[in-house]
């Protein structure tokens, strides 16, 4: 990837953002609320684009990127970096575009965008948030989203969703119903898989065919009222998920076979969410919450060939329940304080069966249970120290006890301190600078903990009872420049250092799992872009890309050579381009994903996925405010995705590699209809 693009626009940020020249209609709102970090975008600085939603909003912030949030354990350290009203949503289940899409344009008051921190402000570990305030008038919406795929094949993947909702003040109810049946990428035809062998093996040549399914349905509902100093929201969901795949390989060469594999899900998940929020005093506020989550998950996944067949099975039950409260005081202007104490209750009962031939093979423990508590106390203050300078310094203490049972009876304990200190300095208005160094500690996926075979991708994952959590020190520095009023430039550098890294690693009775393999380190370099092409001639334009560099060492626990981390991909770039026509009614624009690639080291093989570069396109209509149809058209250049494994006989340190198994898939371009009807 060349870095010519970036040196450019380096030099464009460089050159126009000493005298910023925003548009005239949003300059007196977004200056009123520099001083205290919080830069306000009206609707007015939407106008241009008409947007829909408040996802559509979102989007076009300057220097924004939206993150979705952790899927770990808990509460507290999974939030994405977008609130509404100041609060984070009380579900783990919904993603933050489905929240951000379910709002309409039309309901937004203002969009807050803060960097770095403020007194008063939760950023849920975050160093930039999107704050979307809702009108407090009363509101009432129904809404239906009509969308589908539409393959070349002739297929549809059609997505229904009916949504409503009432606001008033503080009051509110909604509630929403989704369907959809579509395919996922694994659905191709026209694949070949190759695999040479070093002694001189005849070469195979096969025809690879897949196709798949998924089924999706969803209800949920939300209501808010107001309660006793404060007001209490009830929200509920229930889900109900199925994917099936089909793999077949024809052989053609050196003479005629075939192998089938398969794999289907089924999976029912259920929420219950409830927050309190009163006011404990003039400036003291105080939270409660509590979350449920249920889910009961059946795997299977099976393999045929002449004189072979395979079968693999996997239930699992899961539970979360999580008791949180927070107290937030604003002792000044300047000044804030955070406190927060967090229960959790997480378990996992897996039951596993593989069997080869009719008979049973052992794998792992057949019945395997794990369940945690896990306790959290936190504190936070943050400091305006001057007008240029926000410190925000806080730790977390977070305390648990995992039981395994199943194979293995075994109990532990944990306790790690969480410091985190983010200076941000702001010597003018156009430019900040940010500081951020913090000691993470990651979660156990209990998954981990569970032996599994994957038959469609001809693998099987041991499992390390005595699996601990990956800690890192990280540091990280940040610069951002604003400049053309609506443009942005950032680049961040973050290192870390490592402690118990978690890869792949031999285990003693053979074969491989997730494992702790040493300490190690990463690095990674982000450039973030928000370019208005109004100077550069073209109106209505605008110019996003993300630029992320990222390397990384460990020992290898197999050859003991130093290497990359699984799975860590070295760069990644997303460029987009988006227009909004005069007229108001028509926008378009294209978007690109670079190459990239990845690798997986196990005990005999490895293996690495490449991703060749992705295009795709969109053209939306707006005829009228409440009616909007947008069309795009994915993956212009049919990219192919490819796997290449190199497995060994016996160990990679060895270092006799066995055979070379070479697989590329051919994706077809597909279009995206959405039509968006706002009923009332």
């Amino acid at each position: 990837m060349s870095l010519g693009p970036v040196i450019l626009a380096l030099g464009l940020a460089s050159s126009g953002a000493q005298e910023p020249a925003p548009p005239p209609s949003e300059t007196p709102a977004i200056a009123a609320t520099a001083e205290r970090g919080v830069t306000v975008y009206p609707p007015s600085f939407f106008e241009a684009q008409r947007p829909s939603t408040a996802l559509d909003m979102v989007t076009r912030l300057p220097g924004f990127r939206l993150d979705g949030g952790d899927t770990a354990r808990g509460f507290a350290g999974t939030a994405g970096n977008v609130l509404v009203n100041g609060e984070r949503p009380t579900t783990k289940s919904e993603n933050l575009r489905d929240i951000l899409t379910r709002i309409s344009a039309s309901a937004v008051e203002r969009v807050e965008l803060i960097r770095g921190g403020a007194p008063g402000i939760d950023m849920q570990g975050q160093t930039i948030l999107a704050n979307v305030v809702i009108k407090s008038t009363v509101q009432v919406e129904k809404v239906a989203n009509i969308q589908t795929y539409l393959y070349p094949d002739g297929l549809f993947g059609p997505l229904l969703e009916f949504q409503a909702s009432r606001r008033d003040g503080v009051n509110e109810i909604e509630g929403s119903l989704k369907a959809t049946v579509d395919r996922t990428d694994q659905t191709f035809d026209g694949g070949a898989r190759v695999t040479s062998f070093p002694d001189g093996r005849p070469t195979i040549r096969e025809a690879v065919k897949g196709y798949d399914q998924i089924q999706n349905y969803a209800a949920r509902g939300a209501i808010q009222r107001a309660a006793p100093g404060g007001k209490v929201r009830v929200n509920g969901k229930v889900e109900y998920f199925s994917y099936d795949r089909d793999v077949v390989y024809t052989r053609y060469q050196p003479g005629p076979g075939r192998q089938d594999s398969g794999e289907t899900e089924k999976e029912w998940t259920g929420e219950f969410g409830a927050r309190y929020d009163a006011k404990l005093g003039p400036r003291t506020d105080l939270q409660l919450v509590f979350l449920q989550n249920l889910g009961d998950e059946t795997y299977g996944s099976t393999f045929f060939a002449p004189g072979r067949t395979e079968i693999y099975r996997e239930r699992d039950k899961t539970a979360e329940s999580i008791l949180r409260g927070e107290v937030k005081q604003r002792r000044s202007q300047a000044l804030s304080l955070e406190g927060s104490l967090e229960g959790a209750y997480n378990v996992l009962d897996g039951d596993i069966r593989y069997d080869v031939n009719g008979a049973p093979v052992d794998i792992g423990p057949p019945q395997v249970k794990v369940e945690e508590l896990r306790g959290e106390a936190a504190g936070k203050a943050v400091w305006r120290a001057s007008p240029r300078l926000v410190i925000e310094a806080g730790a977390r203490m977070e305390i648990s006890r995992i039981t395994q049972t199943g194979g293995v009876d075994l109990e532990r304990s944990f306790f790690y301190p969480k410091p985190r200190v983010l200076a941000t300095w702001s010597p003018n208005s156009v430019d900040q600078l940010r500081v951020r160094v913090e000691r993470e500690v990651g979660q156990l996926d209990f998954g981990d903990f569970i032996a599994s075979a994957d038959l469609t991708a001809g693998s099987q994952d041991g499992a390390d009872a005595n699996l601990e959590p990956q800690r890192s020190w990280v540091g990280e520095v940040a610069w951002e420049r604003r400049f053309w009023g609506a443009g942005s430039i950032s680049t961040t550098l973050t290192h870390a250092e490592i402690s118990d890294a978690v890869d792949y690693k031999p285990l003693v009775g053979g074969g491989d799992a997730p494992s702790n393999i040493g300490s190690g380190r990463s690095d990674q370099f982000v450039i973030l872009m928000t370019l208005p092409t109004q100077k550069l001639g073209i109106s209505g334009g605008q110019v996003k890309a993300r630029f992320s560099w990222f390397d990384s060492e460990v020992t290898d626990p197999v050859t003991f050579d130093k290497r990359r981390i699984t799975n860590a991909t070295p760069f990644v770039c997303n460029l987009s381009f988006t227009r909004d026509m005069p007229s108001g009614k028509w926008s378009w624009g294209a978007s690109t994903n670079c190459p990239n690639e990845y690798s997986r080291f196990r005990l005999g093989e490895v293996r690495t996925q490449r991703f060749e570069q992705y295009f795709e396109g969109f053209v939306e209509w707006k005829p009228s405010a409440d009616l909007t149809v947008r069309t795009t058209l994915s993956n212009w250049t049919s990219r192919n995705v490819t796997r290449e494994r190199v497995i060994y006989r016996g160990s990679r340190a060895d270092n006799i590699v066995d055979r070379v198994e070479y697989r590329s898939l051919p994706f077809e371009p597909y279009l995206f209809i959405q039509v968006r009807k706002r009923l009332g």
